[in-house]
């Protein structure tokens, strides 16, 4: 495979993306297990809470600076392989959507979904050199498989174990993605 070494500028702006495309789906992911919450004070406190650590996360962005990372060594096709995994993720979780929706199986979706985000990291950590993605994937992959057994106790609790398992992952990653620089 041949690689090339980003500009200091692209792998710093990678990185700023990479953070703020956490923090903001950290949120998403967190909104889609609330429900577990009620609609009461619950709920408010933690969505505050939630919002809270998704802008924090995009606020400390700008401490991303070029002194301090590695240099990253990137495929010549990173960008061919960033789209084939996104749409491998859209199209799996639409048929996934799909399919258990026909079958009736609705409550196993959000463990289904957070499977699915998880493995299309995997193969993003070669295609960004950056490898904490992988261990963003396992713990997706586990959040999710932890939520499709939730899913028998309904798709309220199911949301709730894949989505707060799920956001929790993707606020980490972007911590440790801003701690390293």
């Amino acid at each position: 495979m041949e690689t090339f070494t980003a500009p200091s500028k692209m792998s710093r702006d990678m990185r700023r993306n990479g953070v703020t495309i956490c923090a903001l789906f950290g949120f998403g992911w967190f909104v889609g297990g609330a429900g577990v919450l009620g609609d009461g004070a619950g709920y408010w406190i933690g969505l505050a809470v939630a919002a809270a650590v998704s802008v924090a996360l995009i606020v400390l962005v700008p401490r991303i600076e070029s002194g301090r990372e590695r240099p990253r060594e990137l495929p010549k096709d990173w960008q061919r392989r960033y789209g084939i995994w996104i749409g491998f993720e859209v199209v799996l979780i639409t048929a996934a959507v799909f399919l258990l929706r026909a079958l009736d199986l609705a409550d196993f979706l959000p463990g289904t979904i957070a499977v699915i985000v998880g493995a299309h990291f995997i193969p993003l950590a070669p295609a960004f050199d950056e490898p904490k993605y992988r261990w963003t994937g396992y713990a997706m992959i586990a959040a999710g498989l932890a939520g499709v057994a939730a899913g028998t106790g309904g798709v309220v609790l199911a949301g709730a174990v894949a989505g707060f398992g799920s956001a929790a992952t993707l606020w980490a990653t972007g911590a440790a993605v801003l701690k390293r620089g």
